[in-house]
């Protein structure tokens, strides 16, 4: 495992990162207004997957009118000139 991915995990760790991230989910749809439009921007996968199962339940429990189906990517191009986005997913959805 790279150092690298101990860094991350112990960052997560210490600023309570995911905690944080939930509370901010589970407060999201109280800061927007009917027709309001969120957009979400991931840099690895455990942040994704929380994004998206979010997005996910509050499209079928009618508190988002529409999700992104699939999460936007950096083209190959910007990924080429800037290779922190390779790693980038935006999700997006309205509030109903």
């Amino acid at each position: 495992m790279p150092l690298s991915f101990s860094m991350q995990a112990l960052r997560i760790e210490v600023n309570d990162e995911f905690g944080v991230l939930d509370a901010m989910l589970l407060k999201l749809p109280t800061c927007l207004k009917p027709g309001g439009r969120v957009a979400i921007l991931s840099f690895h996968s455990d942040e994704d997957r929380r994004v998206k199962k979010c997005f996910q339940t509050g499209e079928r429990n009618g508190t988002f009118s529409s999700v992104a189906a699939d999460p936007i990517r950096a083209s190959y191009d910007e990924q080429r000139s800037n290779p922190r986005s390779s790693s980038a997913k935006l999700r997006w959805a309205v509030r109903a």
